[in-house]
């Protein structure tokens, strides 16, 4: 993960926290005068500040470690050369699965890491792949990457990149988009 996503993310991150500990203190404070809707803001601040600069900061760490690189490695076939990969997540059941995604001359090909519930690795020959389509996530980001099988499977994943990844496929694919 780039520094740009590092700092997006705990941004993201900070600001969901600064609400729910503007909330936690709203709702667990004696008086909801303005004093303490000015406390309950003043805790939320400074604590979605500090969470969102601790998890951007062990995102870097972890990310720098290439602990988790290298547990996401993943092996080619003879004759197989990798042309185009990206960290992602795996849309599986309501756990979007963190990981990489990986293309192939062959085949593309999702890992998890092992910080998830749901571990896999899933793999699709390229010529099993019927379309490849952009959405929105939550119906929020612009980095959503479906996937329709020819045996009418739809794998859906986040990937940074998006624009990159639809021209890889479409073009080593020669498929249309949508």
């Amino acid at each position: 993960m780039d520094k740009k996503s590092q700092t997006k993310a705990g941004i993201i991150f900070g600001t969901v926290m600064a609400v729910i500990f503007f909330l936690q203190t709203l709702i667990t404070g004696d008086n909801p005068g303005a004093k303490n809707i000015l406390i309950a803001f003043i805790v939320a601040a400074f604590c979605g500040t500090l969470a969102g600069f601790l998890y951007a900061l062990t995102l870097n760490k972890i990310g720098r470690s290439g602990w988790i690189d290298k547990q996401m490695r993943i092996t080619t076939e003879l004759g197989e050369s990798m042309l185009f990969d990206t960290p992602a997540n795996h849309f599986k059941g309501i756990e979007a699965v963190g990981g990489k995604l990986y293309l192939t001359n062959k085949r593309l090909v999702f890992k998890s890491h092992k910080i998830n519930f749901q571990k896999h690795q899933l793999s699709i020959n390229l010529s099993d792949i019927l379309k490849v389509d952009k959405y929105k996530p939550f119906s929020i980001a612009n980095n959503g990457l479906l996937i329709k099988t020819t045996d009418n499977k739809i794998e859906k994943f986040v990937v940074q990149k998006r624009e990159a990844w639809v021209e890889q496929l479409c073009k080593n694919n020669y498929l249309q988009l949508g």
